[in-house]
């Protein structure tokens, strides 16, 4: 499978991180589940090629929707093809839904939620524009076209998104303090935001940014978990396990030891944005 993200246009880059597909053939008699981790983001994935299912931790599987977000996670979705795969996804900036999408985003939060039940004309504009597309990167510039015009009917404060990004930058490390202080709202006032424009605290933001930079971090067979852990903020080991069996239902050793293309190709690690000024493409 070729997976490529596509860097937004320049008046949707605040909110957007990027758009990306994901398309390919798949041998159903080889294909094991993957293990898709949380990441701060919250996502619109189209599907135009074969749904794909859900696995829950007890194997059971569940079809998902063919159009579909995903909420801010804080557990691993695990999913597995059923056919061809013919996927895109627009991958907002924590915050950056909510020019587009007028829901508090806490509500959708470890949930995929059918689009059409959520934002419908939203959904039967971007299939409106796409159907006619021949490729995906063709229905990628149908789906930023539609993006563009709702941005441009839309006043939005984009402080929070603003205050997101250098929250990303620096990887999480920020206190809630300083967050609210950098925005001018109090710890209280804060938190209300990021609940309804990201979908979870600023606090739980940062570990989940800190968790994602773990995986950046170690590029060795057998790291020294201790040195990683305050490499990445974390204030000991303990710490860094803790977040891997929330946030991945995994040992971090467990996790690294063998994971899925997919896996590494949605981690922050292997992104070609993630407010970089660089697009590309990989095979996995």
């Amino acid at each position: 499978m070729r997976y490529r993200e596509i860097l937004p246009l320049k008046s949707l880059a605040p909110f957007i991180e990027c758009f990306w597909t994901l398309e390919g053939e798949v041998d159903l008699r080889e294909t094991e589940p993957e293990r898709i981790l949380p990441d701060g983001c919250v996502e619109i994935i189209l599907n135009f090629g074969a749904r794909f299912n859900e696995v829950n931790e007890q194997c059971e599987k569940r079809l998902q929707p063919a159009h579909f977000l995903v909420g801010q996670m804080t557990r691993p979705v695990i999913i597995t093809p059923t056919g061809p795969v013919r996927l895109i996804g627009v991958r907002f900036h924590p915050g950056g839904t909510f020019p587009f999408l007028r829901v508090p985003m806490h509500e959708t939060t470890n949930q995929i939620v059918g689009l059409g039940a959520i934002a419908l004309d939203l959904k039967r504009e971007f299939l409106a524009r796409a159907e006619s597309a021949a490729s995906l990167h063709l229905k990628v510039a149908a789906i930023e076209e539609v993006l563009a015009k709702h941005l441009q009917s839309c006043r939005q404060d984009s402080r929070l998104v603003d205050l997101t990004a250098s929250v990303i930058r620096c990887a999480g490390r920020m206190s809630v303090d300083s967050l609210a202080t950098a925005a001018g709202l109090s710890s209280r006032q804060l938190r209300r935001r990021f609940l309804l424009e990201v979908g979870i605290g600023p606090k739980l933001l940062c570990r989940l940014l800190r968790f994602q930079q773990v995986l950046k971090a170690v590029d060795r067979n057998a790291p020294e978990w201790a040195d990683v852990a305050l490499e990445c903020g974390y204030y000991d080991q303990a710490h860094l396990i803790n977040d891997f069996r929330q946030f991945a239902h995994q040992t971090p050793s467990v996790l690294l030891a063998s994971p899925g293309k997919l896996t590494e190709a949605f981690t922050r690690k292997h992104r070609k944005s993630d407010f970089s000024n660089i697009s590309g493409d990989a095979a996995i």
